[in-house]
């Protein structure tokens, strides 16, 4: 009986000593943007890729929309629509560089120290309930901290492999802009046809050019919304799948049934809720 109470007196002293590192040391440096700096640079990078394709963008929307005859309008309008993908997807890189460090500070400020709080009320007393919810919330602390670490590494491989053809697209907008600039500022057909002349291209000419770069704007939203949006979402539903597997939360029976799914079984008379 003695050994055993000594062993829980020793388990509980190194619980607070984990506790105490926990909320005085390791809270600081994982919720500074010094300790994160690397992922604070590259979530940065990212968005002012992003800021540069929505500006390009724009202004390709209006040379297109200057080309004579109406021809290239619809690309116009389809690359206005982009415009607003790259600005939702600016807005998930922003929440994510501030959800990096509050969510550092909550995991090692509170979490983690509770859970120990709890451990050490488990080995005194209602062992089973509170050595359970001290699980849950340590695997559950050092999940959301590492979510977005994890998911900015893994995006960092794939966005490295298209990052030079994004840079190429940017370029290549911006040549276009320049070459129909002068079209933006014509109102005359007779300007319009003497500007033609002067740079060397026809309507369907720069049609033709207006399509291209529309599709390097589909590759290039595709990339950012897979390595911004996709990625981090997958690694969090990973995250739920090993809280689920080491702690057993089913994250999934916290939210409402969906309406015309299954409805729960009913039970037999005499059987009690589990």
């Amino acid at each position: 009986m003695q050994e055993k109470l000594l062993k829980n007196i020793a388990i509980a002293m190194a619980l607070v000593l984990i506790a105490c590192v926990s909320f005085f040391f390791v809270a600081e440096r994982a919720s500074s943007t010094q300790s994160n700096m690397a992922t604070i640079k590259s979530l940065d990078d990212k968005a002012e890729t992003v800021l540069k394709l929505t500006a390009t963008a724009t202004l390709a929307s209006i040379g297109i929309s200057a080309i004579p005859d109406d021809t290239a309008t619809p690309i116009a309008d389809k690359l206005t629509d982009f415009v607003e993908y790259f600005l939702l997807i600016l807005c998930v890189l922003y929440a994510e560089k501030y959800l990096l460090t509050l969510l550092g500070a909550a995991a090692f400020k509170w979490l983690i120290p509770i859970a120990c709080v709890l451990g050490i009320v488990s080995l005194f007393w209602k062992p089973h309930i509170t050595r359970r919810l001290a699980t849950k919330l340590a695997v559950f602390g050092l999940a959301i901290f590492l979510t977005i670490p994890l998911s900015i590494n893994v995006s960092d491989k794939i966005y490295e492999s298209y990052q030079g053809s994004i840079n190429e697209t940017i370029s290549v907008t911006e040549d276009f802009t320049e070459e129909t600039a002068p079209l933006t500022e014509a109102s005359d057909k007779n300007i319009i046809s003497t500007i033609l002349k002067t740079i060397s291209e026809t309507a369907s000419g720069l049609s033709e050019k207006a399509s291209r770069i529309l599709n390097r704007y589909v590759e290039a939203l595709a990339v950012m919304i897979v390595t911004s949006c996709i990625i981090p979402i997958l690694i969090l539903v990973f995250f739920i799948w090993l809280i689920k597997m080491v702690t057993g939360i089913d994250l999934s029976d916290r939210f409402p049934r969906m309406p015309g799914g299954p409805k729960p079984p009913k039970l037999k008379e005499g059987e009690n809720k589990a």
